[in-house]
């Protein structure tokens, strides 16, 4: 099943040839899409490829086995992060080294699971059928983080869920994405402002199917974190300033003293800060 929101001849009819749904439309969302190829899509396990993303040859066979053995409800995958021109981004996945099966009971099992990345990338991620469709119109409000999405839905849903140290998934980190832009400062920080705008909406939208749930802890403290950087890279009028408690939290979250930085008088020094962070951890430090 291939979904997409313009028309390319060639892929079109490579599509028609192999036999591959092809659900093509009109949403800009990045859950609209998902919600409308799901409508074709059988099974009642799915999982997800990002265009720029690859499977290993792999990954289908390991989440039959897996499913067959197991009861999950949601399954990530390790993945190995490499840039386009070959760098290994060790940080983005930290060493599982045995699987992690487990039904989130309090927030520190998805602090667990979070610690191991099984928020992040799409195209690691499966998710049942039924959790989808019985969250069908929370999906279709989501613009970007449908990763974060589909995690919390689990998280909060009581399902089993299994975190594997297996790589089975190729994540590939481009110089500008649907999630960053690194190719030089100001290209960074325009497109931190329109990006953490729609993500923090996501997260708001994420954060209320959640609360009261073992996930919610987890998005707070996440809500807490991307407010605080809104606030810092919007323009010079501000839509509004993150609350005592989301200062309190995001503390925790940036290493002192650099944590004092995220203010609108020393805005400029902490959106340097995150540009040079994001580098590092692509690149590793000295770049």
């Amino acid at each position: 099943m291939l979904s997409k929101n313009f028309y390319d001849r060639y892929i079109d009819d490579l599509c028609s040839e192999r036999g591959i749904r092809n659900v093509t439309t009109g949403s800009s969302g990045s859950g609209e899409r998902v919600y409308d190829a799901i409508r074709s899509a059988g099974g009642d396990f799915i999982l997800f490829l990002d265009d720029d993303d690859i499977f290993l040859r792999t990954k289908v066979s390991r989440v039959m086995e897996v499913l067959s053995a197991k009861a999950a409800g949601f399954y990530r995958n390790a993945i190995f992060p490499v840039t386009v021109d070959g760098v290994v981004a060790r940080s983005y996945q930290p060493l599982l080294p045995d699987p992690l099966y487990l039904v989130p009971r309090r927030g520190s099992d998805v602090f667990l699971l979070d610690r191991y990345n099984c928020s992040f990338n799409s195209s690691s991620m499966g998710i049942s059928r039924e959790l989808l469709d019985s969250h069908a119109s929370d999906l279709r409000k989501i613009d970007l983080a449908v990763d974060t999405f589909y995690f919390a839905v689990a998280a909060s849903s009581g399902v089993p869920i299994f975190c594997d140290g297996r790589t089975e998934s190729i994540y590939r980190i481009m110089p500008k994405s649907t999630s960053r832009d690194i190719r030089d400062f100001d290209s960074f920080v325009e497109f931190e402002r329109s990006f953490l705008r729609r993500f923090v909406r996501d997260l708001e939208r994420i954060h209320e199917i959640a609360e009261g749930s073992p996930a919610g802890p987890f998005l707070t403290r996440r809500l807490s974190l991307y407010r605080t950087l809104k606030y810092v890279f919007e323009g010079e009028r501000p839509s509004g300033s993150p609350s005592i408690m989301d200062r309190i939290m995001f503390l925790s979250q940036r290493p002192f003293p650099f944590s004092i930085l995220y203010s609108r008088a020393f805005r400029k020094a902490a959106m340097r800060y995150e540009f040079r962070m994001e580098a590092e951890k692509i690149h590793g430090r000295g770049r």
